[in-house]
């Protein structure tokens, strides 16, 4: 709900789920339906923007990994099969917990390991690149809200550029990479006065 409203807020109109509404919007996809989490569509074209949202929230963290990232590639073929030129994006969720279990044995923390693990399949700048790559990975990092705890923050990192983001940044970002795929139809918030990128 959150990242549609922030969709809606950068000039994309209509982008499912609304708050109070269905959730989840299904797309016949070249390997059958697949719903998408957050989607901006029309009856003319079809899927025009997509963001997947996964997490790994337990520990250990890096259990179902693979898992996930063979997931989002089925997710990326399954929807660029039917819709090619669709921006199709990824934001994948770990607690703070995921950064920090460096052990003996492991140099690298899972966080950083999912980072580059999804950098893999980021960037996919031309309709005609392969389909299991996303337009953008983006992995988000949160301390979780505990009772007596530190206060909550989130941290948003480029998969591809390791470059931090603030929630506009990444907003806007993907606006951007819906504009450079649609120089026909851009969109922009309305305003005439967007925040600094």
């Amino acid at each position: 709900m959150e990242v549609a409203e922030r969709l809606r807020g950068v000039g994309f109109p209509h982008v499912k789920p609304l708050r109070g509404g269905p959730g989840e919007k299904a797309f016949q996809g070249g390997l059958g339906p697949k719903k998408v989490d957050v989607s901006y569509a029309d009856e003319q074209q079809g899927l025009l923007l997509a963001v997947s949202i996964k997490s790994i929230n337990f520990a250990p963290f890096g259990k179902n990994l693979k898992n996930r990232f063979a997931d989002l590639c089925t997710e990326a073929i399954t929807l660029h099969m039917r819709f090619p030129y669709s921006v199709i994006c990824a934001l994948f969720a770990f607690p703070s917990a995921s950064d920090e279990d460096i052990t003996e044995g492991r140099i690298v923390s899972t966080f950083q390991r999912a980072r580059q693990l999804f950098a893999t399949i980021s960037g996919r700048d031309e309709y005609t690149d392969p389909g299991e790559k996303f337009e953008n990975v983006t992995m988000m990092l949160f301390q979780p809200v505990v009772e007596g705890g530190s206060e909550p923050w989130v941290r948003l990192v480029d998969t591809e550029t390791q470059r931090e983001m603030t929630e506009q940044e990444y907003f806007l970002s993907l606006r951007e990479i819906y504009n450079k795929r649609n120089p026909h139809a851009t969109i922009g918030d309305g305003s005439g006065d967007d925040e600094e990128e």
